[in-house]
Formats: C-alpha cells, structure tokens, sequence
C-alpha cells in the first residue's frame, strides 16, 4: 500500500489503482450487497507493493546502490507512523467507551499489530477472516498490513541471493516466474486443507506481491497507445468483475483470486494514463490518502456496530464520510511528518507496546463501570461444567464423528415417546432444557457443529460434519424408523448467509419430505434473533446507562430469514424469533444469550416454554405416534 510521490515515477493509474481497491474494501466491510467481492481490493494492494518494491530493489541491485538500511528505514517511515497514531488514538478512545474484557482482546489484537505478528495471531487464535465474529476485532484488517510488512523483510534477501546466483537475466527472470507459479500452486493446495493459514500467513499470499515482480519485468514491453488502451480496460474490467461477482464462500486465496491479480498486473503492465476517469482528481485523492483510509475505515465501523448503530445507507454514508475525514487527517498530520531517524520511530512503538501492555495486564479501565455491569458483561453465572451438560457437548453435540457416542445418542427407550433431535448448536442449546421440560420424552439426539440438518448438503462449510447427518438420514432413519415418533430439526439458518434463502428452504422441504416418507411428523425449531455484538455487552452496557436499546443491535438477515421461512413453511415451522420484548436478567444476573445468537442455560428454559406454548409444537408433542413397547 505503499506510494511513490516522486513525480518523475509517479503513475497517474496506479494511484487509481489504490483508489478503486479501497472503495472495493471499505464497501465491502460495510456491508453493501454489492461489493460483495470487495475483499479482493487487498489482493490489488499485494500486487501493487510487489511491483514497487521489485521497481525499488532490483533497479538499485542492478545499480549497485541498494542497502538494506535505507532500504528499511524508508519502509519504516512509510508504514508505521500512521499504524501508531491509528493504535494510539483507539487505545485511548476505547479505554472510556469498551467494557474490559473487550478492551483488553482489543489491546491484544492492537499489540499483535505493532509488531506487524497481528496476520500470524489471528490465524492462531481467530476464526476465519469472513466470520461474523470477525466483525468485532477493529484490527483485523491489520493483517494485510503484518504479511506486507514479513514480504518487505523478506523480499530482498530473495533478490539478492538470485542475482548472485543467476548472472544472467533471463534466467533470472524465468526462475522468478517459476517460483511465482509454485507458491501460487501450493497456495491454492493449502487452502484446501487449511484455509485459515492460507488465508493470513505470507507463504501462501507471497504469490501475489511476486506476480507484482513479475510486472516490473514486463513493464514497457507493450507497444501502441491502442494495444496498451485494451489491456488497461480489460484489467479494470477484471477488478470490477471481482468486486461485483466473486463471494466470501470461495476459497481464498485460490484460483478465483487470479482475476483481481491478473487485473491489477495488467493496468500496471498497460502504463496506460490517458483516461479520464483515471486522473480525476477525486479519484487521486481517494488515492493519495488510501494507506490512512484503509487504517481507520474497519475501526469506524467495528466502534459503530458496538454502539447498535447498523448498517443502512445513512450509517454506510456516514461511515464513508468520517473514514475520509479520519484518513485524510491522518495522511496531512502523520504520513507526512518527516522524522528524524529510525530510532525516533522504534522509540515511540516500542513506548506504545509497553503502554498497550501495560493497560491490559492491569485491566484499567474497570474502573469506569459498577460490579454489577462487570458480572452482566462476563456472564459470570456461566460455567463450563454445567455449559456441557446444556449441550451434552463431546457426546451427542460433537465437532467429529470419532467424539459421537451413538450407544448414548440414539438409545430408544420403551414406555416413552422417542423423538429424534437433528441439527447444530441452536438445536443442541435446547437439549437439556426440553429433557427436563417433557419428562415422558426420549430425547435422541445427532447434532453438530456448523452443521444444518438437511438430507443434502447445499453450502460448504469446512465445520460442516456431514457424515452425522448422513449416518442419521441414510443409515438409523430407514432402519429404525417404526421406532422414532417425531424429528425435532433445527439450526442456525441465518448463519448461512453465503447460502441462498431458496437454497434453504428447499432443504428443508426436501427434509421434511424425507421424514415424511417413513411416516415420521417432524417439526421445525424457527431462527432466533442474532445479535451484531455479544448479548451480554448490550445487556451491561443497559444496565449501566439505563438505557433499552437491544433492538438497535438486531441482526435484520436473521429477521428477513425467518420471515421467508415462515409462511413458506406453514404448519411445521415453529416461529420464535424476538425482535421486542426482551427477557430481563435472571436472579444470578445470567443474560439470556450467551454470545451473538446462542442461549445461556437460562434463556434456554424460557425458550423451551415458548415452545411449549405454541400451536404448531403443542400438536407436534400431543399427535406424534404412541410409544412402543420395548421388547
């Protein structure tokens, strides 16, 4: 993401590179249905620093002028002044707006980041960069920043140790090339099996920023204004094709990433400056200020959906407005501040990383808030012992196939009904409360990380445990189905937001339908409401300010889902989604959720009694088949 303002090297398309690889990200990350391809901007940005760093190095190697000393301070000065000031300005902010724990994951987050380790940190301790959870770490994007910065010490040394070895250029070049496409091989080859890594470590993204070398060599090789014309377009067109078609269900980075690659190479290779809407000064703005843009636009909108404030076309407006300003303030005060040395630099990061540290190991800011906030925010009432009995995890709510106990799952038992539970976590969370609620009852039960209980399968989801479901469908259905007396179904349809509504309800169609071919009545357990933050930091935060806002925070997909679903399902579909009246604290001050859209013990026994008074679950319960008799 770095700039050249030199004007004897400044190229008029690239800035517009930069500038149409932000707008793509920043829309993206605010949620504009559009963009949804607009994560491929930083891919755009990789090839970019791998064009100005091969234009930067190997011209000085070839020269005879290139040290590593100035090489590195120039880096330093460029990237790391904004980053502190970025970390600087949030520590402070956060410190009287974020509830402690809060706080201090995003003092860690904001740790990782000044040693430029935030890509390695998230890949270890994080989900993948496009789960919803993501959403609330407001240095996430600092991954990008981390992989950039490993290549720039990298990068160099590679260079140094080909020219020695290879005396000539051409070899040279082909051995570079080669090594490009077998980093790119082995990315797309890692991303298969690990897409996490893939995704943020350098040795799967480095691909990108050589394909940038790769540029540099084929740079001025075009002849005529038409030719290199065509080949611009056609590398906009690219980029434009990967912001409004590609989605975050792709693995990435993987073959699909070689269309936004392909077209950042080719604008760079076409040196094409004659458009119009290349040098408008608009878009060189966005341009000039896009290393300060891309920094605080993720962190304005993480603040923002903190405080419920959501994502319609005013708050997106907004965001876009104040994450110019912001960016724009940080280019003219920080970026370019001319420092007197390195050491100035290393001083105040390495003043700032004590400080970070310091306030996290000292958890400081809890003095801004009352016990009681504190106890709500941490969902003190939870335990992991009793946590494990409300899922009856690592038995029959499993993450593999070698942790379900099916002696233990799907034991029938004579004398009660025996109805089937089938489905994942928001199905599991109900397992407990529904054993205790229908004593007459024999709950089996089959459910599964991430996974929806459908016959087929119509999303890829790496935590999808396919083979329970197929286990439970193709094999224990068919050969005990005059034993079975009803199927309970449910699951976190709203967490598949990558899945298309229709895709959903047929499936669910198709299940019932399914069941219903061994004459078994089955019932769906409907979406409940998922929220853009944690439940018990909106909980605290009430308490706190006597304030009643939780419906600010409402996930409106969940909402829109469940309405689809709804009367598409009529007569088995189970509505209990709560957009309104939200249920106080329990007598342990327990919040109802325990996270985004997952049900504490407590809420889970309220649930279950909403369950039994509804119409549809009422019949379910009374009309299912009379138990067998075990022999």
């Amino acid at each position: 993401m770095l700039q050249n303002n030199s004007a004897k090297y400044f190229r008029y398309d690239i800035n517009a590179l930069r500038a149409i690889a932000i707008i793509g990200v920043l829309l993206y990350h605010y949620k504009v249905e559009l963009f949804s391809g607009g994560f491929t901007g930083v891919d755009v940005f990789f090839v970019i620093s791998g064009y100005l760093m091969s234009r930067v190095v190997i011209g000085q190697i070839d020269k005879g002028t290139f040290s590593f000393n100035e090489y590195f301070e120039r880096r330093l000065h460029r990237i790391v002044p904004a980053l502190l000031f970025l970390v600087a300005v949030l520590t402070v902010v956060c410190f009287f707006f974020y509830l402690p724990d809060d706080y201090k994951a995003s003092l860690k987050n904001a740790a990782s980041s000044i040693l430029f380790l935030s890509n390695i940190f998230y890949w270890y301790n994080s989900p993948s960069y496009f789960d919803a959870s993501a959403d609330t770490n407001m240095f996430l994007h600092t991954w990008s920043l981390s992989v950039e910065w490993q290549f720039y010490l990298v990068y160099p040394f590679v260079l140094l140790l080909f020219n020695k070895i290879f005396k000539s250029k051409r070899t040279f070049k082909i051995v570079f090339i080669a090594l490009t496409i077998f980093v790119f091989v082995m990315s797309v080859i890692v991303s298969n099996y690990n897409s996490s890594a893939s995704f943020y470590l350098l040795p799967t993204r480095s691909w990108e920023m050589l394909f940038g070398g790769i540029a540099f060599f084929a740079e001025g090789k075009l002849r005529g204004a038409v030719l290199t014309k065509i080949i611009a377009i056609v590398g906009y067109l690219l980029i434009l094709a990967s912001f409004f078609a590609l989605k975050e269900s792709l693995l990435w980075p993987g073959f699909y990433t070689l269309i936004p690659v392909a077209g950042a190479f080719l604008v760079i290779i076409a040196n094409y400056n004659d458009f119009k809407i290349v040098r408008n000064n608009s878009l060189q703005f966005i341009g000039k200020i896009s290393y300060s843009l891309y920094l605080w636009h993720w962190p304005v909108y993480v603040v923002a959906q903190y405080y419920g404030i959501g994502t319609g076309f005013a708050a997106v407006l907004g965001y876009c407005l104040l994450s110019v300003v912001l960016g724009y303030t940080s280019y003219r005060c920080v970026e370019t501040l001319q420092f007197s040395g390195k050491r100035t630099i290393a001083t105040i990061a390495a003043g700032l990383l004590i400080g970070v540290f310091s306030i996290q190991y000292f958890n400081s800011n809890r003095i801004m808030y009352s016990n009681k906030t504190l106890a709500i925010a941490a969902n003190s009432g939870i335990k992991r012992k009793p946590f494990f009995s409300q899922y009856r995890k690592d038995t029959c709510f499993v993450e593999s196939m070698a942790s379900y106990k099916k002696n233990t799952c799907l034991c029938f038992e004579g004398g009660k009904k025996n109805i089937l539970l089938i489905g994942d976590s928001h199905l599991a969370q109900l397992s407990q409360s529904l054993r205790e609620e229908f004593k007459d009852v024999n709950f089996l039960q089959a459910t599964a990380t991430g996974t929806l209980p459908t016959v087929k399968s119509y999303y890829n989801k790496k935590k999808n445990l396919r083979v329970l479901m197929d286990y439970v469908f193709y094999e224990f259905i068919p050969k005990n189905a005059g034993k079975i007396d009803g199927v309970i179904i449910s699951g976190n349809w709203a967490g598949q937001s990558v899945v298309d509504k229709q895709a959903i309800l047929h499936g669910l169609k198709e299940t019932t339908a399914y069941l219903k071919r061994y004459k078994i009545k089955a019932i769906v357990i409907g979406q409940t409401e998922r929220y853009t933050v944690p439940y018990p930091v909106i909980a605290a935060r009430s308490y706190e300010y006597g304030i009643d806002n939780n419906q600010f925070y409402l996930d409106d997909y969940a909402i829109s889902l469940n309405n689809f679903l709804s009367p598409n399902l009529k007569g088995s579909y189970v509505d209990l989604i709560n957009t309104s009246s939200f249920p106080a604290l329990s007598a342990k001050n327990q919040t109802y959720m325990r996270d985004k859209d997952h049900l504490t013990k407590y809420g889970a026994d309220l649930l279950v009694q909403k369950i039994k008074q509804d119409s549809i679950a009422k019949a379910f319960f009374e009309n299912t088949k009379k138990p067998f008799e075990k022999k």
